[in-house]
């Protein structure tokens, strides 16, 4: 866990699983297996939850057998389900892509709470309007969003809405850029 201001970060086991899975099957099955260890949860367990051998994930965990993409949706999906159970609050996050990516921890702590952050991703106002309106299909307890979005979702959505305060220290570096394209 990562301090960041007065907030604890803590990956989510999807964002670890996947990170793993992109490098090796080595790191993936020593990623899966700490997570089965931090999260208590037996072989016996997993198999039941997600319908997956015993036999299959112990190949996995022993690096003796390849990933199968059906078998790695299935693992993912069940540590999503149990994150979102284990979370107090649950927040969307509305923006670009490139902003979104950004956000390296998906799980924080904070005043006590265990907050999930979910990611809708748009590119124009009607990908807002879809994305805020799935979020609160999702159940999200609220939305964080750029103002000139929040005032459009208000009015097809129930949930709070924040928006993101840009500060000064976030321009110079875009200014400074532009200004080295207008100029060379």
């Amino acid at each position: 866990m990562k301090k960041w201001g007065s907030l604890n970060l803590e990956r989510s086991a999807f964002d670890e699983l996947i990170e793993a899975f992109l490098k090796s099957n080595e790191d993936f099955s020593l990623t899966l297996r700490s997570i089965m260890k931090r999260m208590n949860i037996s072989i016996k367990k997993l198999s039941q939850e997600t319908g997956i051998p015993i036999s299959t994930l112990n190949k996995i965990l022993n690096e003796s057998r390849d990933i199968r993409i059906s078998t790695l949706r299935a693992i993912i999906s069940y540590f999503r389900k149990i994150e979102r159970v284990s979370s107090d609050i649950v927040i969307g996050i509305i923006a670009s892509r490139s902003t979104l990516d950004n956000i390296s921890k998906k799980q924080l702590l904070i005043k006590g709470k265990k907050v999930l952050i979910k990611e809708y991703p748009a590119s124009n106002i009607e990908d807002a309007i879809i994305n805020a309106i799935k979020a609160e299909c999702d159940r999200v307890n609220g939305i964080i969003c750029a103002p000139i979005i929040a005032s459009i979702i208000e009015k097809f959505i129930k949930i709070p809405i924040v928006t993101i305060k840009v500060k000064e220290e976030n321009i110079i570096e875009p200014i400074e850029k532009l200004i080295e394209k207008v100029i060379s």
